[in-house]
């Protein structure tokens, strides 16, 4: 479902762009015309991060965070490609970057990783991270957890049929969960539900925690669970996570405001400087931590 909706988003931004280069054609030239659709197409995609940087620029990031001029607009366009990779390469077309092999057996020496996705986002936002822990010898699967706009308790019953399937194609006994974002908060959940009986442990990237103050222009009852000081998320902090958690989490991150409601109390913190949300995934902190937590020794 979520594909289909982020297909005809990506359709619509077409059309628009259409449209900005037709209109620069009839004033102007062709060749004016296909500049303008270029760009259009390129600044349409990603007017949404732009815009969270926008409304999270009153969150400052603190004094660790600090860093030269030209590697924050560095930071930035790295975001921006992430961003743009993410909702206009992987997540439109998911069943073409979807690997169909079946996954062999669990190692003695390795726990299975099941990769989480966040709000508005698929499976294939997992590619590039997947790809580097299968070469790194993980077995790493990625889910896809539907309907998009539900509550967060109703997509914990998602994931408990994800790590099922998971456990049951690879004979082991518990896997390692990775969350992006609301998926970090999708796992404890299920943690909340299922206990530590099937999972060895949960690393949240980007996840608030404490919910963010964007989450207040989102749409769904996922949306409403993740405002600051939501009644859900008092209850799902009112207690520690039930396994080893690490929480990774970005100093100048846009769309988690506050950035720090990314700390979560008894849980192992790592904090970058520059990463922000997406870009967050491409850090090798993450695939560190992913590969350690999987690293049964």
């Amino acid at each position: 479902m979520m594909a289909r909706l982020l297909q005809l988003a990506f359709v619509l931004v077409v059309a628009l762009a259409g449209v900005s280069g037709a209109v620069a054609a009839r004033a102007w030239d062709v060749g004016d015309g296909v500049l303008v659709f270029m760009l259009a197409l390129v600044a349409f995609q990603i007017a949404t991060p732009l815009l969270a940087y926008g409304l999270s620029a009153r969150d400052p990031p603190p004094p660790a965070a600090s860093a030269t001029l030209a590697r924050r607009i560095a930071a930035v366009l790295e975001e921006l490609f992430a961003f743009w990779q993410t909702f206009v390469v992987l997540q439109p077309f998911a069943r073409l970057w979807r690997r169909e092999a079946a996954l062999p057996s669990a190692s003695a020496r390795t726990t299975p990783v099941l990769l989480i996705p966040g709000y508005c986002c698929n499976e294939a936002m997992w590619r590039p991270l997947q790809d580097r822990l299968r070469a790194a010898g993980r077995l790493a699967a990625s889910a896809t957890l539907d309907p998009p706009f539900a509550g967060i308790d109703e997509l914990a019953d998602r994931l408990d049929e994800e790590v099922e399937r998971l456990l049951a194609a690879t004979g082991a006994a518990k896997v390692v969960l990775v969350g992006h974002s609301m998926g970090g908060l999708i796992a404890r959940a299920y943690l909340a539900r299922r206990g530590r009986d099937r999972v060895a442990a949960l690393i949240t990237t980007g996840t608030p925690h404490h919910g963010s103050k964007l989450a207040l222009l989102g749409l769904g009852r996922d949306a409403r669970q993740m405002e600051p000081g939501s009644a859900w998320l008092r209850e799902l902090n009112s207690r520690p996570p039930p396994v080893p958690t690490h929480s990774i989490w970005s100093a100048r991150d846009e769309f988690v405001v506050p950035r720090d409601s990314a700390r979560l109390d008894g849980a192992r913190e790592t904090v970058l400087a520059l990463p922000g949300h997406f870009g967050l995934l491409r850090a090798p902190q993450v695939l560190e931590a992913v590969l350690e937590a999987s690293d049964q020794r």
